[in-house]
């Protein structure tokens, strides 16, 4: 059932993309299919106690507004089956006029639970050699065998200067 709601999802999308039809002289016709470039970044890596995968990249950015993500996965080679034993992602959005910024994101280990955090900065004034701003920060672990932890938050008033 799953992968049939996934080939329909994955359908749908490609009939409502905006083809241009192409045709040469002698009659032939070609769908010409937008192309756009996003830096992308995959990160793996092996060491001792297992393998790590990470993959982050750009989903909307123009003037005003950028959006990244980020999604992960861990195995721990000492456990059992082929199922990851950590996954998590992040998304991350900032507001480029302002440099303004928040973000969100979330860890899950099996037999442990979850981590949430979410957090945003607010920029109060910027200028070539000062800087304020106001960030906040909120995060809390839900789940496994220390059950639901308490919330752990703060708020911070930061400047910085160059002289």
């Amino acid at each position: 059932m799953k992968i049939f709601l996934f080939s329909a999802l994955c359908i749908a999308m490609a009939v409502a993309m905006p083809y241009d039809v192409v045709e040469y002289e002698d009659g032939q016709q070609y769908y010409a299919v937008p192309v756009s470039r996003e830096k992308r970044q995959t990160q793996w890596g092996l060491n001792q106690g297992g393998a790590g995968i990470s993959h982050t990249g750009n989903i909307f950015d123009n003037s005003n507004h950028r959006l990244d993500g980020t999604a992960s996965a861990a195995k721990n080679w000492g456990s059992h089956g082929i199922r990851p034993d950590q996954f998590g992602g992040r998304l991350d959005y900032s507001h480029k006029p302002s440099g303004s910024s928040a973000f969100i994101g979330a860890d899950r280990t099996r037999g442990y639970g979850t981590d949430l955090n979410v957090g945003g900065k607010y920029n109060i004034h910027q200028s070539k050699n000062f800087g304020v701003d106001l960030t906040g920060q909120y995060g809390r672990h839900f789940g496994g065998p220390g059950g639901t932890g308490r919330p752990n938050y703060g708020v911070f008033l930061n400047a910085n200067g160059r002289f």
